[in-house]
């Protein structure tokens, strides 16, 4: 028999979702997952579907487990608090996800009007260089996602060669 993998879809730029997408992403059932985080292993199904449904507020030593276990950078899986840009570069990087079509067009200046806009600047212009290898076939989607999700503040060499 042949087991088949499809890419997962994102369904909303929820917290649950994310971690949804990133769980499946990483090809991790949702009972490993829970085990993984330390949940009830006779519940850890039932416990992390019901998460996955309901979008429940993460504490934050869980939240440090789960981004342990995914393997990703903490900032891509907690809830936003939009007056850090870092977390609206995040959103922008999981919009992309929700609507790959989706073009965005930063134009950044030389004199930056805050820290926002430096911040953002900055981190465009490493989503860019990392999205134009990817769509020059020069790394893979998978490299790509894990790029966004471990590493987003930086690129991986060793994944160019």
């Amino acid at each position: 028999m042949a087991v088949y993998y499809s890419r997962p879809k994102l369904k909303s730029l929820s917290q649950w979702s994310r971690i949804s997408f990133v769980r499946q992403t990483r090809r991790m059932s949702q009972q490993v997952f829970g085990e993984k985080i330390g949940l009830n292993k006779t519940y850890a199904r039932t416990l992390v579907s019901r998460y996955e449904t309901h979008d429940r507020d993460i504490k934050p030593d869980r939240l440090e487990k789960i981004a342990e276990v995914l393997n990703v950078n903490k900032k891509m899986i907690e809830r936003w608090d939009f007056h850090d840009p870092e977390h609206l570069y995040c959103e922008l990087l999981w919009i992309e996800e929700l609507c790959p079509d989706l073009f965005y067009r930063y134009t950044g200046t030389a004199n930056p009007i805050n820290e926002t806009h430096r911040v953002l600047g900055t981190k465009y212009a490493e989503w860019r260089e990392m999205k134009t290898k990817y769509l020059k076939e020069y790394i893979t989607y998978e490299k790509y996602l894990d790029w966004k999700l471990g590493k987003y503040n930086g690129s991986r060499k060793e994944d160019e060669q």
